[in-house]
Protein backbone atom coordinates (compact mmCIF):
# COMPACT_ATOMS: atom_id res chain seq x y z
CA UNK A 1 0.00 0.00 0.00
CA UNK A 2 1.48 3.33 -1.11
CA UNK A 3 0.94 6.91 0.01
CA UNK A 4 -0.53 8.74 -2.99
CA UNK A 5 -1.49 12.41 -3.32
CA UNK A 6 -4.10 13.39 -5.91
CA UNK A 7 -3.77 17.07 -6.80
CA UNK A 8 -6.84 18.98 -8.01
CA UNK A 9 -7.85 22.62 -7.71
CA UNK A 10 -11.59 22.70 -6.96
CA UNK A 11 -13.64 19.53 -6.77
CA UNK A 12 -16.88 21.49 -6.36
CA UNK A 13 -16.64 22.90 -9.90
CA UNK A 14 -18.41 19.68 -10.94
CA UNK A 15 -17.08 19.53 -14.48
CA UNK A 16 -15.38 16.84 -16.52
CA UNK A 17 -12.08 17.33 -14.69
CA UNK A 18 -13.79 16.72 -11.37
CA UNK A 19 -15.41 13.56 -12.75
CA UNK A 20 -11.92 12.33 -13.62
CA UNK A 21 -10.63 13.22 -10.15
CA UNK A 22 -13.49 11.45 -8.36
CA UNK A 23 -12.99 8.31 -10.43
CA UNK A 24 -9.25 8.38 -9.75
CA UNK A 25 -9.91 8.65 -6.01
CA UNK A 26 -12.35 5.74 -6.13
CA UNK A 27 -10.00 3.65 -8.27
CA UNK A 28 -7.09 4.05 -5.84
CA UNK A 29 -8.53 4.29 -2.34
CA UNK A 30 -9.00 0.56 -1.71
CA UNK A 31 -5.36 -0.30 -2.42
CA UNK A 32 -3.55 2.83 -1.23
CA UNK A 33 -3.57 5.62 1.33
CA UNK A 34 -4.90 8.53 -0.71
CA UNK A 35 -4.73 12.24 0.12
CA UNK A 36 -6.51 14.89 -1.93
CA UNK A 37 -4.51 18.14 -2.16
CA UNK A 38 -6.88 20.93 -3.16
CA UNK A 39 -7.85 24.58 -2.67
CA UNK A 40 -11.39 24.12 -1.39
CA UNK A 41 -13.22 21.93 1.10
CA UNK A 42 -15.02 19.33 -1.01
CA UNK A 43 -18.37 17.87 -0.05
CA UNK A 44 -17.55 14.25 -0.90
CA UNK A 45 -21.09 13.04 -0.25
CA UNK A 46 -22.53 15.65 -2.61
CA UNK A 47 -19.91 14.82 -5.23
CA UNK A 48 -20.64 11.10 -4.93
CA UNK A 49 -24.30 11.83 -5.59
CA UNK A 50 -23.51 14.13 -8.50
CA UNK A 51 -21.01 11.84 -10.24
CA UNK A 52 -22.50 8.50 -9.11
CA UNK A 53 -19.20 7.56 -7.46
CA UNK A 54 -18.39 5.90 -4.13
CA UNK A 55 -15.40 7.75 -2.70
CA UNK A 56 -14.97 7.16 1.02
CA UNK A 57 -11.75 7.03 3.01
CA UNK A 58 -9.81 9.91 1.45
CA UNK A 59 -7.89 12.49 3.46
CA UNK A 60 -8.21 16.10 2.34
CA UNK A 61 -5.43 18.66 2.66
CA UNK A 62 -5.73 22.33 1.74
CA UNK A 63 -2.78 23.57 -0.32
CA UNK A 64 -1.44 26.29 1.97
CA UNK A 65 -3.21 29.61 2.54
CA UNK A 66 -2.63 31.99 -0.37
CA UNK A 67 -4.07 29.90 -3.21
CA UNK A 68 -7.23 28.92 -1.27
CA UNK A 69 -7.71 32.58 -0.31
CA UNK A 70 -7.34 33.68 -3.94
CA UNK A 71 -9.87 31.09 -5.02
CA UNK A 72 -12.40 32.02 -2.35
CA UNK A 73 -11.97 35.76 -2.95
CA UNK A 74 -11.60 35.98 -6.72
CA UNK A 75 -13.01 32.72 -8.08
CA UNK A 76 -11.54 32.00 -11.52
CA UNK A 77 -10.06 35.47 -12.01
CA UNK A 78 -6.54 34.28 -11.14
CA UNK A 79 -7.05 30.72 -12.28
CA UNK A 80 -3.55 30.07 -13.62
CA UNK A 81 -1.86 31.64 -10.60
CA UNK A 82 -3.92 29.40 -8.33
CA UNK A 83 -2.77 26.36 -10.29
CA UNK A 84 0.83 27.56 -10.12
CA UNK A 85 0.61 27.88 -6.33
CA UNK A 86 -1.05 24.46 -6.13
CA UNK A 87 1.82 23.04 -8.17
CA UNK A 88 4.38 24.69 -5.89
CA UNK A 89 2.71 23.31 -2.76
CA UNK A 90 2.51 19.77 -4.11
CA UNK A 91 6.15 19.83 -5.19
CA UNK A 92 7.31 21.06 -1.78
CA UNK A 93 5.47 18.22 -0.06
CA UNK A 94 6.35 15.52 -2.59
CA UNK A 95 8.67 13.69 -0.19
CA UNK A 96 5.68 12.89 2.04
CA UNK A 97 4.20 10.65 -0.66
CA UNK A 98 5.23 7.71 -2.80
CA UNK A 99 3.47 9.17 -5.84
CA UNK A 100 1.91 12.46 -6.94
CA UNK A 101 -1.04 12.40 -9.35
CA UNK A 102 -2.32 15.57 -11.01
CA UNK A 103 -5.86 15.51 -12.40
CA UNK A 104 -5.72 19.24 -13.21
CA UNK A 105 -3.32 19.22 -16.19
CA UNK A 106 0.48 19.44 -16.16
CA UNK A 107 2.04 20.84 -13.02
CA UNK A 108 5.64 21.17 -11.85
CA UNK A 109 5.75 17.86 -9.99
CA UNK A 110 8.35 15.16 -9.43
CA UNK A 111 9.66 13.30 -12.46
CA UNK A 112 7.90 10.05 -11.50
CA UNK A 113 4.48 11.68 -11.19
CA UNK A 114 1.35 10.92 -13.19
CA UNK A 115 -0.32 13.88 -14.89
CA UNK A 116 -3.72 13.75 -16.58
CA UNK A 117 -4.01 16.58 -19.10
CA UNK A 118 -7.43 17.91 -20.06
CA UNK A 119 -5.74 20.80 -21.88
CA UNK A 120 -2.14 21.93 -21.44
CA UNK A 121 -1.29 25.14 -19.63
CA UNK A 122 1.74 25.37 -21.95
CA UNK A 123 3.91 26.84 -19.21
CA UNK A 124 6.91 26.95 -21.54
CA UNK A 125 5.01 29.08 -24.09
CA UNK A 126 5.79 26.71 -26.94
CA UNK A 127 2.50 26.76 -28.86
CA UNK A 128 1.56 29.09 -31.69
CA UNK A 129 -2.22 28.74 -31.37
CA UNK A 130 -2.44 29.33 -27.64
CA UNK A 131 -5.92 30.85 -27.82
CA UNK A 132 -7.21 27.36 -28.54
CA UNK A 133 -6.04 25.87 -25.27
CA UNK A 134 -5.06 28.52 -22.74
CA UNK A 135 -7.24 30.06 -20.07
CA UNK A 136 -8.86 33.26 -21.39
CA UNK A 137 -7.73 35.44 -18.46
CA UNK A 138 -4.06 35.13 -19.47
CA UNK A 139 -2.50 37.50 -21.99
CA UNK A 140 0.09 35.90 -24.23
CA UNK A 141 3.64 36.44 -22.95
CA UNK A 142 2.44 38.76 -20.18
CA UNK A 143 4.20 39.63 -16.92
CA UNK A 144 1.44 37.77 -15.08
CA UNK A 145 2.11 34.68 -17.15
CA UNK A 146 5.85 34.83 -16.47
CA UNK A 147 5.11 35.10 -12.73
CA UNK A 148 2.82 32.07 -12.85
CA UNK A 149 5.37 30.06 -14.80
CA UNK A 150 8.13 30.85 -12.31
CA UNK A 151 5.94 29.82 -9.36
CA UNK A 152 4.72 26.64 -11.05
CA UNK A 153 8.29 25.47 -11.61
CA UNK A 154 7.41 23.42 -14.67
CA UNK A 155 10.48 21.97 -16.37
CA UNK A 156 10.25 20.56 -19.89
CA UNK A 157 12.51 17.61 -19.08
CA UNK A 158 10.50 16.80 -15.95
CA UNK A 159 7.29 16.81 -18.00
CA UNK A 160 8.88 14.42 -20.49
CA UNK A 161 9.89 12.12 -17.62
CA UNK A 162 6.36 12.04 -16.15
CA UNK A 163 3.67 9.54 -17.04
CA UNK A 164 1.39 11.73 -19.14
CA UNK A 165 -2.19 10.97 -20.07
CA UNK A 166 -4.47 13.03 -22.31
CA UNK A 167 -8.23 12.93 -22.67
CA UNK A 168 -8.28 12.83 -26.49
CA UNK A 169 -6.11 12.49 -29.58
CA UNK A 170 -6.50 16.23 -30.16
CA UNK A 171 -5.24 17.10 -26.68
CA UNK A 172 -2.38 14.60 -27.00
CA UNK A 173 -1.25 16.33 -30.20
CA UNK A 174 -1.32 19.74 -28.51
CA UNK A 175 0.70 18.42 -25.55
CA UNK A 176 3.23 16.93 -27.96
CA UNK A 177 3.57 20.28 -29.70
CA UNK A 178 4.09 22.01 -26.35
CA UNK A 179 6.54 19.61 -24.68
CA UNK A 180 7.94 17.29 -27.32
CA UNK A 181 6.42 14.14 -25.82
CA UNK A 182 3.13 12.44 -26.66
CA UNK A 183 0.84 11.34 -23.82
CA UNK A 184 -1.08 8.11 -23.72
CA UNK A 185 -4.70 8.77 -24.72
CA UNK A 186 -7.03 7.69 -21.91
CA UNK A 187 -10.57 8.87 -22.53
CA UNK A 188 -12.28 10.25 -19.41
CA UNK A 189 -14.67 8.05 -17.40
CA UNK A 190 -18.20 8.49 -18.70
CA UNK A 191 -20.94 7.20 -16.42
CA UNK A 192 -22.75 5.00 -18.91
CA UNK A 193 -24.33 2.58 -16.42
CA UNK A 194 -27.27 4.79 -15.45
CA UNK A 195 -28.39 5.52 -19.00
CA UNK A 196 -31.28 3.41 -20.26
CA UNK A 197 -32.31 5.04 -23.53
CA UNK A 198 -35.99 5.26 -24.39
CA UNK A 199 -37.09 3.85 -27.76
CA UNK A 200 -36.69 6.48 -30.47
CA UNK A 201 -40.40 6.82 -31.19
CA UNK A 202 -41.11 7.61 -27.52
CA UNK A 203 -38.47 10.32 -27.17
CA UNK A 204 -39.24 14.04 -27.31
CA UNK A 205 -38.20 15.85 -30.48
CA UNK A 206 -36.05 18.27 -28.49
CA UNK A 207 -32.47 19.12 -27.53
CA UNK A 208 -30.53 18.77 -24.27
CA UNK A 209 -27.28 20.56 -23.47
CA UNK A 210 -25.15 19.62 -20.45
CA UNK A 211 -22.39 21.65 -18.84
CA UNK A 212 -21.51 24.52 -16.56
CA UNK A 213 -23.31 27.76 -17.30
CA UNK A 214 -20.42 30.00 -18.25
CA UNK A 215 -19.46 32.07 -21.27
CA UNK A 216 -17.12 29.53 -22.85
CA UNK A 217 -19.99 27.03 -23.11
CA UNK A 218 -21.80 29.46 -25.48
CA UNK A 219 -25.29 28.79 -24.17
CA UNK A 220 -26.60 31.98 -25.80
CA UNK A 221 -25.42 30.73 -29.19
CA UNK A 222 -27.17 27.38 -28.61
CA UNK A 223 -30.44 29.14 -27.87
CA UNK A 224 -30.05 31.07 -31.12
CA UNK A 225 -29.38 27.81 -32.98
CA UNK A 226 -32.64 26.37 -31.70
CA UNK A 227 -34.34 29.62 -32.76
CA UNK A 228 -33.06 28.96 -36.27
CA UNK A 229 -34.24 25.35 -36.31
CA UNK A 230 -37.72 26.41 -35.19
CA UNK A 231 -37.78 28.99 -37.97
CA UNK A 232 -37.30 26.05 -40.36
CA UNK A 233 -40.61 24.65 -39.15
CA UNK A 234 -39.49 22.18 -36.45
CA UNK A 235 -41.49 22.18 -33.21
CA UNK A 236 -38.49 21.60 -30.97
CA UNK A 237 -37.16 22.87 -27.65
CA UNK A 238 -33.99 23.08 -25.53
CA UNK A 239 -33.17 22.01 -21.96
CA UNK A 240 -30.13 23.80 -20.46
CA UNK A 241 -28.74 21.69 -17.60
CA UNK A 242 -25.69 22.39 -15.45
CA UNK A 243 -24.38 24.33 -12.46
CA UNK A 244 -23.77 28.08 -12.65
CA UNK A 245 -20.20 29.33 -12.30
CA UNK A 246 -20.72 32.76 -13.92
CA UNK A 247 -23.67 34.65 -12.43
CA UNK A 248 -23.46 37.52 -14.91
CA UNK A 249 -23.61 35.14 -17.85
CA UNK A 250 -26.47 33.21 -16.29
CA UNK A 251 -28.49 36.42 -16.15
CA UNK A 252 -27.89 36.89 -19.88
CA UNK A 253 -29.11 33.35 -20.52
CA UNK A 254 -32.12 33.86 -18.24
CA UNK A 255 -33.12 36.98 -20.16
CA UNK A 256 -33.20 35.01 -23.41
CA UNK A 257 -34.95 32.00 -21.89
CA UNK A 258 -37.67 34.14 -20.32
CA UNK A 259 -38.76 35.28 -23.79
CA UNK A 260 -38.92 31.74 -25.16
CA UNK A 261 -41.35 29.17 -23.84
CA UNK A 262 -39.33 26.46 -25.61
CA UNK A 263 -36.12 27.10 -23.63
CA UNK A 264 -35.92 25.49 -20.18
CA UNK A 265 -33.09 26.84 -18.02
CA UNK A 266 -32.99 24.05 -15.44
CA UNK A 267 -29.58 24.63 -13.87
CA UNK A 268 -28.06 21.87 -11.75
CA UNK A 269 -30.33 18.84 -11.53
CA UNK A 270 -30.12 15.69 -9.42
CA UNK A 271 -28.31 13.01 -11.37
CA UNK A 272 -31.46 10.92 -11.84
CA UNK A 273 -33.31 13.82 -13.47
CA UNK A 274 -30.36 14.69 -15.70
CA UNK A 275 -30.19 11.10 -16.95
CA UNK A 276 -33.94 11.09 -17.56
CA UNK A 277 -33.75 14.26 -19.67
CA UNK A 278 -31.03 12.81 -21.86
CA UNK A 279 -32.68 9.41 -22.28
CA UNK A 280 -36.04 10.93 -23.18
CA UNK A 281 -34.84 13.41 -25.85
CA UNK A 282 -33.65 12.75 -29.37
CA UNK A 283 -30.88 15.31 -29.72
CA UNK A 284 -27.97 16.83 -27.87
CA UNK A 285 -26.26 20.15 -28.48
CA UNK A 286 -22.80 21.35 -27.49
CA UNK A 287 -21.12 24.63 -28.43
CA UNK A 288 -17.81 24.98 -26.57
CA UNK A 289 -15.07 25.67 -29.09
CA UNK A 290 -11.86 23.63 -28.96
CA UNK A 291 -13.42 21.26 -26.46
CA UNK A 292 -10.64 19.06 -25.18
CA UNK A 293 -12.78 15.92 -25.03
CA UNK A 294 -16.41 16.63 -24.18
CA UNK A 295 -17.68 14.36 -21.41
CA UNK A 296 -21.08 15.99 -21.70
CA UNK A 297 -21.16 14.99 -25.37
CA UNK A 298 -20.27 11.40 -24.47
CA UNK A 299 -23.07 11.35 -21.88
CA UNK A 300 -25.54 12.58 -24.49
CA UNK A 301 -24.45 9.76 -26.78
CA UNK A 302 -24.61 7.24 -23.91
CA UNK A 303 -28.23 8.25 -23.37
CA UNK A 304 -29.06 7.59 -26.99
CA UNK A 305 -29.24 11.23 -28.12
CA UNK A 306 -27.70 12.42 -31.38
CA UNK A 307 -25.22 15.19 -30.43
CA UNK A 308 -24.30 18.17 -32.63
CA UNK A 309 -20.86 19.61 -31.84
CA UNK A 310 -18.36 22.20 -33.17
CA UNK A 311 -15.93 20.98 -35.81
CA UNK A 312 -12.81 21.39 -33.65
CA UNK A 313 -11.16 19.93 -30.57
CA UNK A 314 -11.49 16.41 -29.23
CA UNK A 315 -15.20 15.86 -29.81
CA UNK A 316 -14.60 14.23 -33.18
CA UNK A 317 -13.90 10.88 -31.51
CA UNK A 318 -17.30 10.79 -29.84
CA UNK A 319 -19.29 11.40 -33.04
CA UNK A 320 -16.91 9.29 -35.17
CA UNK A 321 -16.06 12.28 -37.39
CA UNK A 322 -19.57 12.27 -38.86
CA UNK A 323 -19.78 15.43 -40.95
CA UNK A 324 -23.55 15.53 -40.42
CA UNK A 325 -22.95 16.32 -36.72
CA UNK A 326 -19.95 18.68 -36.96
CA UNK A 327 -20.68 22.37 -37.55
CA UNK A 328 -18.44 25.32 -38.42
CA UNK A 329 -20.72 28.13 -37.24
CA UNK A 330 -24.18 28.69 -35.73
CA UNK A 331 -25.62 29.07 -39.23
CA UNK A 332 -23.99 25.79 -40.30
CA UNK A 333 -25.36 24.14 -37.15
CA UNK A 334 -28.89 25.17 -38.09
CA UNK A 335 -28.42 23.70 -41.58
CA UNK A 336 -27.18 20.37 -40.24
CA UNK A 337 -29.74 20.16 -37.45
CA UNK A 338 -32.52 20.87 -39.96
CA UNK A 339 -31.25 18.14 -42.25
CA UNK A 340 -31.12 15.50 -39.51
CA UNK A 341 -34.46 16.45 -37.96
CA UNK A 342 -36.06 16.17 -41.40
CA UNK A 343 -34.66 12.72 -42.24
CA UNK A 344 -35.69 9.66 -40.15
CA UNK A 345 -33.37 7.37 -42.14
CA UNK A 346 -30.39 9.61 -41.34
CA UNK A 347 -31.41 9.68 -37.68
CA UNK A 348 -31.37 5.89 -37.61
CA UNK A 349 -27.91 5.83 -39.19
CA UNK A 350 -26.44 8.35 -36.73
CA UNK A 351 -27.64 6.77 -33.49
CA UNK A 352 -25.05 5.01 -31.31
CA UNK A 353 -25.48 1.68 -29.54
CA UNK A 354 -25.11 2.05 -25.73
CA UNK A 355 -22.70 -0.90 -25.53
CA UNK A 356 -20.36 0.81 -27.99
CA UNK A 357 -20.23 3.97 -25.85
CA UNK A 358 -19.67 1.86 -22.73
CA UNK A 359 -16.78 -0.02 -24.31
CA UNK A 360 -15.02 3.10 -25.58
CA UNK A 361 -15.72 5.57 -22.79
CA UNK A 362 -17.02 3.66 -19.74
CA UNK A 363 -15.74 4.16 -16.20
CA UNK A 364 -14.40 0.68 -15.47
CA UNK A 365 -12.20 0.89 -18.57
CA UNK A 366 -10.80 4.21 -17.27
CA UNK A 367 -10.16 2.89 -13.76
CA UNK A 368 -8.35 -0.19 -15.03
CA UNK A 369 -6.09 1.91 -17.24
CA UNK A 370 -5.36 4.32 -14.40
CA UNK A 371 -4.59 1.58 -11.86
CA UNK A 372 -2.18 0.02 -14.35
CA UNK A 373 -0.38 3.35 -14.79
CA UNK A 374 -0.11 3.79 -11.01
CA UNK A 375 1.26 0.27 -10.54
CA UNK A 376 3.84 0.88 -13.25
CA UNK A 377 4.91 4.23 -11.77
CA UNK A 378 5.22 2.79 -8.28
CA UNK A 379 7.23 -0.11 -9.68
CA UNK A 380 9.66 2.25 -11.39
CA UNK A 381 9.98 4.29 -8.21
CA UNK A 382 10.74 1.16 -6.16
CA UNK A 383 13.33 -0.01 -8.69
CA UNK A 384 15.03 3.39 -8.67
CA UNK A 385 15.17 3.42 -4.87
CA UNK A 386 16.70 -0.06 -4.82
CA UNK A 387 19.37 0.97 -7.33
CA UNK A 388 20.45 4.02 -5.32
CA UNK A 389 20.33 2.40 -1.87
CA UNK A 390 23.69 1.18 -0.48
CA UNK A 391 24.20 -2.54 0.02
CA UNK A 392 24.73 -2.56 3.81
CA UNK A 393 25.67 -6.23 3.75
CA UNK A 394 29.03 -5.22 2.27
CA UNK A 395 29.82 -2.54 4.86
CA UNK A 396 32.98 -3.62 6.81
CA UNK A 397 32.30 -4.72 10.34
CA UNK A 398 28.54 -5.06 9.84
CA UNK A 399 26.99 -8.09 11.50
CA UNK A 400 23.59 -9.42 10.46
Amino acid sequence: MAEIAVVHMDMMAKGGGEAVAMNVLEALEDDHEVTLITLTEPDIEELNDYFNTDVGSVSVRQAGYLAPWLHETYGLQYYVLQNALLSQYARRHADEFDLLVSTINELGLETDSIQYVHFPFDWTVSLDNREEIFHPTVEDDSLYEHLCTAIAGVDREDIQANTLMANSRWTASVVEDAYGTRPQVVHPPVDTEEFDPEPWDRREDGFVTLGRIERSKRVVEMIEMVDGVRERGHDTHLHVIGPTVDEEYRREVEALASDREYVYLEGELPREELVDRVCSHRYGLHAKEFEHFGMAVAELAAGGAIPFVPNDGGQHAIVDDREELLYESPADAVEKMDRVLSNPDLQRDLRKRPEEIRRRFGRERFREEFRAAVDESLGRSTDATAETSPDLSEVPGRAD
